[in-house]
C-alpha cells in the first residue's frame, strides 16, 4: 500500500482501518485462522468475486507486473509478477516475518496460494503499527524493497523502529536495515523502471517530520521542509518527477478540515499549492492520463468522501493553467462513503477503483462494503460496481490492482463484518472489471 489518503482524526494514513484489521487477524491467528461460513449459492444476477485464498494477507503490495508487462527474466530470473507483505499474526514465530510470494500472470492466482513463498526478513512492522507495510522501489529495471523493522525482536516500540531494505544478490535475498535511519518509518519509493537514482520519502517514527533519501546513499536523509503541512499523512510519489503529492495544512491558515493539495519537488524544493477551494481535501494520487496526451491528471476526495474528484491543469480566459475538475465521480446512494481510491492505465484509458460504503466511518469493520469503479473521461458516465452481492454481506477493503494476461483484476481482503465478537477473516479475493486483455 503507498500512504493512504487519512482522515482528520486520523493519526496515521489507514491506520484505525488497519488496526482494527490487525486485531481481528491476530484474533484468528490464535484461532487458527477462522474461516467465513458457507452461505446460500448466489444469485445468477450477482457479480461474480473470486477467493484466490483463505489465508489472512494484510496489505500485500504487488511489484511492477502488475500494469501489465509480464518479465519472466527481470530481478534476476524470478520475474516481476510478485508480491510482498509483512505478517500481523500476534503469535510468533509468524508475527513480524516478511514474505515474497509469486502472481500467475496467466490466471491470476497467489503462487504458493498464502503468499508466502520466500521469507525475506522477520521483526518487520505490519502496516498497522505505522500505517504502512513493505513497499516496492523499482531501480534500472530490477525491484528492491523498502520497510520499516525493528531492531529488538521483544521490544517493539517507535524508539526501536529503523527502516529496513531487501535486494537480490545473484538470485537471492539480503536484507538489513538502512544505515543512520534510527527513529524513522515507512518508506515509500519511487516506481519508474528506467530510474538509476531512485528515491524513498519516511517519517520519523513517532511522526511529525518528512525526510528524503536516496538508495544510492541510503544512509544520508534530508529532512523537506513540509512537515508542519502534512503531519506525515498521505504522501505519494508524481511518477516520472522527483515530486510527492500530498494533502496539508495552507500555510498560514488556522482553518480545521480545510487541507489542500500540494506538491513538493524534492529536486529542486519548489512547493505548489495545487487546490484552493473551501472544500477540505484527503489523499491524492497523481498520473499521466493518455486519454489527454499523457498529460498530468489526479484524483481526491472532497471532505465528506461522497464523491471523487477528478483535476486537470485547463487555461482560462487568461490563458493561465489551472487545476480544475474536469469530472466528479458520485457514488450510489445507498453506499455513499469512498475510501482508498487508487488509479491503473489500461489500453490507453484510465480507471479510478475504490471502495464504497453505508457508513460515514472509514475503520468501521461492522458494515458490509463494496468496490466499485469508473473512468475519468468526464463525456463518460461510466461509475459500475464491481462486487454487489447482498446475500453475503462481507466488508470489502484495501483494493489493489493487477492486470494479468486476461486483464485487470482487482484485489482485496474480506471479512465477515463484525457484530460484536470482532470480524472473521474470509482471505483474499478478486473481480475481474471485464476491460479485456492488454494489447499491444
Amino acid at each position: 500500500m503507498n500512504i493512504r489518503p487519512s482522515s482528520a482524526n486520523a493519526s496515521r494514513p489507514d491506520r484505525p482501518l488497519l488496526t482494527a484489521l490487525a486485531a481481528a487477524v491476530a484474533a484468528l491467528a490464535a484461532m487458527g485462522i477462522a474461516q467465513a461460513p458457507t452461505s446460500a449459492r448466489a444469485q445468477s444476477t450477482t457479480l461474480p468475486e473470486v477467493q484466490v485464498t483463505k489465508a489472512a494477507i494484510p496489505d500485500f503490495e504487488f511489484d511492477w507486473g502488475r500494469n501489465g508487462v509480464f518479465c519472466s527474466t527481470c530481478n534476476f530470473g524470478t520475474g516481476n509478477a510478485r508480491l510482498v507483505f509483512s505478517e500481523v499474526g500476534g503469535s510468533n514465530p509468524g508475527r513480524g516475518r516478511m514474505w515474497v510470494g509469486r502472481v500467475d500472470f496467466q490466471t491470476g492466482a497467489f503462487v504458493p496460494a498464502d503468499g508466502r513463498g520466500v521469507l525475506v526478513d522477520t521483526n518487520v512492522a505490519p502496516a498497522t503499527d505505522f500505517g504502512n507495510g513493505p513497499e516496492w522501489v523499482a531501480w534500472n529495471g530490477n525491484s528492491e524493497i523498502v520497510y520499516t523493522k525493528y531492531t529488538s525482536a521483544t521490544d517493539w516500540t517507535p524508539q526501536t523502529a529503523v527502516l529496513g531494505r531487501a535486494r537480490m544478490r545473484e538470485g537471492a535475498w539480503s536484507a538489513g536495515a538502512i544505515p543512520n535511519s534510527a527513529g524513522r518509518a515507512s518508506p515509500a519509493g519511487s516506481l519508474d523502471r528506467s530510474d538509476t537514482d531512485p528515491r524513498i520519502h519516511h517519517v520519523s517514527s513517532v511522526k511529525g517530520s518528512v525526510y528524503v533519501r536516496r538508495l544510492a546513499s541510503a544512509g544520508t536523509e534530508q529532512l523537506l521542509p513540509i512537515s508542519e503541512l502534512t503531519d506525515g499523512n498521505a504522501r505519494r510519489w508524481v511518477p516520472g518527477t522527483r515530486k510527492i503529492i500530498f494533502q496539508g495544512k495552507v500555510p498560514g491558515s488556522e482553518a480545521r478540515l480545510k487541507d489542500q493539495i500540494f506538491t513538493y519537488d524534492t529536486a529542486n524544493g519548489r512547493l505548489e499549492q495545487l487546490t484552493f477551494d473551501d472544500v477540505g481535501k484527503l489523499g491524492a494520487v497523481m498520473w499521466r492520463a493518455p486519454e489527454f496526451g499523457n498529460e498530468y491528471v489526479f484524483i481526491t476526495m472532497p471532505q465528506g468522501r461522497k464523491s471523487i474528484r477528478v483535476y486537470r491543469q485547463i487555461a482560462g480566459v487568461d490563458g493561465v493553467k489551472r487545476w480544475t475538475v474536469i469530472k466528479t465521480i458520485a457514488t450510489p446512494a445507498a453506499l455513499p462513503y469512498v475510501w482508498s481510491p487508487e488509479a491503473f492505465v489500461h489500453n490507453g484509458r484510465s480507471y479510478v477503483f475504490f471502495q464504497v460504503s453505508a457508513s460515514s466511518k472509514f475503520w468501521d469493520l461492522g458494515v458490509p462494503t463494496h468496490i466499485a469503479m469508473s473512468g475519468i473521461d468526464p463525456l463518460r458516465q461510466d461509475f459500475r460496481m464491481l462486487t454487489n452481492d447482498s446475500t453475503k454481506p462481507r466488508v470489502r477493503l484495501d483494493p489493489e490492482y493487477f492486470i494479468t494476461a486476461k486483464g485487470p483484476y482487482i484485489y482485496y481482503n474480506r471479512l465477515v463484518p463484525d457484530t460484536g465478537q470482532g470480524p472473521v477473516n474470509d482471505g483474499v479475493w478478486r473481480v475481474d472489471t471485464r476491460l479485456g486483455p492488454p494489447v499491444r
